[in-house]
């Protein structure tokens, strides 16, 4: 794979690339400003993209991590979104609309038959691979971009999102450590010259800033919000399936 092409496909460079420089700015910043390199911080994050497949390094990486903790979002939430969404005990859609949806899925999926509330008493997991099922298939049904732009965009979302949650733990990392970095040369300089140096400081300003985003912002709730808005947008494109298989059969 040219790895010139995260930079230009839409989901590697939004979902993986960028999480991944999200991760390294502040310790670029911090980096260019103690060593007191006249390198813009623009340029050396160039330099770390392009060289020797940065890009396509830095966006598997990031792929990786957000794919290894995305277990513990699915045990939070009670399985992927887009399965809950389908069961009868989930109230994101009112009942007359899921009923339509499940209709629909059982046209479209062999072999499916829609569970009632009472199936999905009984044996819910039962109900859930039925779910999964009807879920995938629109899911792969659904991979134009073009036609399903908005479905597209919250799939993006999610997978930004998660990723940067996955890198949650290095990213921290990585800030605490630039913190101390910084602040250790801006009190050196500061006591040998008596001069605040404004390079240093707005370096540790912005590592603080991105820990403080790592810490409190970048959360399992914050990854829940385009997960659930995907779910959405993937059942609504039911409608959108059926309207089309119709039009074959014609």
């Amino acid at each position: 794979m040219n790895p010139m092409d995260v930079v230009m496909d839409s989901y590697d460079r939004k979902a993986r690339l960028y999480p991944a420089l999200l991760l390294v700015a502040p310790a670029v910043t911090t980096g260019a400003a103690v060593l007191g390199t006249t390198i813009s911080v623009l340029q050396a994050l160039g330099a770390a993209v392009v060289a020797g497949g940065g890009a396509f390094l830095m966006s598997q990486l990031a792929r990786d991590a957000g794919k290894e903790r995305e277990a513990a979002l699915l045990d939070r939430w009670g399985g992927l979104p887009s399965v809950a969404i389908l069961r009868h005990r989930d109230r994101r859609l009112d009942p007359v609309t899921k009923a339509r949806y499940h209709a629909q899925l059982a046209i479209l999926v062999e072999g499916t038959k829609a569970p009632t509330v009472a199936d999905e008493e009984a044996d819910a997991d039962a109900a859930d691979r039925v779910y999964t099922a009807w879920s995938n298939y629109v899911r792969v049904s659904t991979r134009d971009r073009k036609r399903y732009s908005l479905l597209f965009n919250e799939n993006v979302n999610y997978g930004f999102r998660r990723n940067v949650w996955g890198l949650r733990p290095v990213g921290i990392l990585t800030c605490a450590v630039c913190c101390l970095v910084a602040g250790a040369r801006l009190y050196q300089l500061y006591k040998t010259t008596g001069v605040v140096n404004e390079r240093i400081a707005g370096a540790l300003v912005l590592a603080l800033v991105f820990l403080a985003l790592w810490m409190f912002r970048f959360s399992a709730e914050w990854v829940r919000v385009p997960a659930y808005a995907y779910a959405e947008r993937l059942a609504e494109s039911v409608e959108t399936l059926g309207t089309k298989t119709a039009m074959e059969r014609q």
